[in-house]
């Protein structure tokens, strides 16, 4: 008569570690001291309980070691932080000191040249606009970009060796979209607030974008004043515009670009020149010569945020 198969003979392995969990040799070895006279070994000699004491006093030690460290490393993290915010209040504070004595001199300045030197008034006015230390105002483009959207930000490979995730916007992207539209003809540009000048950089410094200095976040809105008939389409046409078409198309990185008829560009804050000089005034500028064949700017200044000296600055970086 065929013996009946168990119904768990297909999980033998499982049922020998269950059922036999010494291993046979170790059984063996246990039998030939038994047989030797010798006493079976024992997990409570004392140096075995020596050297257990031991290593959970060193993982004790170690655990409260990196405990600490850790304690360290975020008070620290947090007093840097409280003092990068206080500092950079106080900085607000004093541009907005600097901005309000700047327009009290432009005031006094324009009371005293305005009935003797009319036209010192509106040429310094101009310049100012042109170089970007008056606050300017007029139809034109706004382009928009925002990280990629959810995790679609943190890609597993960075974009071109720069070290940026492919779905986050960087210092270079900005780069080519401001280049892009001063090639399409715009006059006067800012991103988030921040008035582009011959003076200006964008830059990074670790995964931060930086506009003269000062950190920006995303979604970053450049605001571009030109004509807003000719710009959209002058734009697109750039390398500027196909990059962006790129980067909305291959990393999901989000691309606003529309027309707007109130845009605004702040002034920039006043640049300190130590050794750049007018240039004699028998041989006009080109900015000047410019701006003086133009009847019509379609830039307007705003009422002035910033003082200028007699020094005339370049208009686009």
């Amino acid at each position: 008569m065929t013996a009946q198969r168990r119904p768990d003979a297909s999980m033998s392995l499982l049922n020998d570690l269950f059922e036999r969990p010494l291993e046979p040799g170790y059984a063996a070895a246990v039998a030939r001291r038994a047989a030797q006279g010798l006493p079976p070994t024992s997990t409570r000699s004392p140096l075995v309980v020596a050297t257990a004491v031991a290593l959970g006093f060193l993982l004790a030690v170690s655990g409260a070691s990196l405990r600490s460290t850790t304690s360290v490393v975020t008070q620290t993290r947090d007093r840097l932080l409280t003092e990068i915010e206080s500092r950079q209040q106080a900085g607000d504070a004093q541009a907005q000191t600097l901005a309000a004595l700047q327009r009290e001199v432009a005031a006094a300045r324009a009371a005293a040249l305005g009935s003797a030197l009319p036209g010192v008034v509106a040429d310094v006015a101009r310049l100012e606009l042109t170089g970007g230390y008056a606050a300017a105002t007029g139809p034109g483009l706004l382009v928009q970009l925002n990280d990629a959207p959810g995790d679609n930000a943190a890609g597993t490979e960075a974009r071109g060796g720069g070290g940026f995730d492919s779905g986050r916007v960087s210092a270079t992207d900005l780069q080519i979209v401001v280049n892009g539209l001063w090639a399409a003809g715009a006059e006067a540009i800012s991103v988030n607030g921040q008035r582009l000048t011959s003076h200006a950089a964008i830059r990074f410094a670790g995964e931060a974008i930086l506009v003269d200095f000062r950190p920006l976040s995303p979604p970053y809105a450049l605001n571009a004043i030109g004509d807003p008939n000719g710009l959209p389409a002058a734009f697109a046409a750039t390398a500027a515009g196909s990059y962006l078409k790129a980067l909305e198309d291959n990393y999901r990185i989000r691309v606003l670009i529309e027309t707007s008829a109130g845009l605004t560009c702040p002034a920039a804050p006043l640049a300190a020149l130590h050794y750049a000089q007018s240039v004699a005034s028998g041989i006009p500028s080109g900015s000047t010569a410019t701006a003086t064949a133009s009847s019509t700017p379609r830039a307007t200044a705003t009422p002035r945020a910033s003082a200028t000296t007699t020094t005339t600055r370049g208009g686009r970086p």
